[in-house]
C-alpha cells in the first residue's frame, strides 16, 4: 500500500512515519488485492488543542474516508485508520454478498399466492354493506 503523507503545521519523522506504516497494513490487505496497488492519502492538520486526520482511499471507483479527532496525534490516526476498515470490511461484504442467485424451483412451478377467503381480499373496518357498494 502507498501512503502519501500531507502535513498542515504537522511534521513526521521517519520513526513515526513507520509507525504509522504499520497501522495501515492490516487495510491494506484488505484493499490490495494481492497486488499492492492501493494508494491512501493521509492529511494531518492541527487546530489549537485537537488533531484532525483524514484518510482518503481510492478503491473500486468509490472513496473510501477514514476521519479522526483527537488531541494525540496517533489516537486521531488510529481512530481514522480503524473506521477506515470497518468501511472496507463493509464495502468487501456487500459486494461478496450481493450476487444474484436463481428463484427456488418451487416458487417458479406453482406461480404466486392467491388469497382463499373472501375476507383475506378485504381491509380490516370494511363493514359489510360498503363491500357491496364497491363491488
Amino acid at each position: 500500500m502507498k501512503i502519501t503523507y500531507t502535513g498542515r503545521q504537522v511534521d513526521l519523522t521517519p520513526a513515526q512515519s513507520l509507525k504509522l506504516t504499520a497501522e495501515f497494513d492490516k487495510v491494506g490487505k484488505l484493499l490490495d488485492n494481492g497486488k499492492g496497488e492501493a494508494e491512501a492519502r493521509v492529511v494531518l492538520s492541527h487546530e489549537r488543542h485537537l488533531n484532525n486526520v483524514e484518510v482518503t482511499v481510492p478503491y473500486h471507483h468509490h472513496e473510501l474516508i477514514g476521519q479522526g479527532s483527537d488531541t494525540d496525534l496517533f489516537t486521531a490516526i488510529h481512530a481514522a485508520v480503524q473506521k477506515l476498515e470497518q468501511q472496507a470490511l463493509r464495502l468487501r461484504e456487500k459486494w461478496r454478498d450481493g450476487k444474484r442467485t436463481p428463484r427456488k424451483e418451487t416458487e417458479a412451478l406453482t406461480g404466486p399466492a392467491v388469497a382463499s377467503s373472501p375476507s383475506e381480499g378485504t381491509q380490516a373496518g370494511q363493514s359489510e354493506k360498503g363491500k357491496a357498494r364497491l363491488d
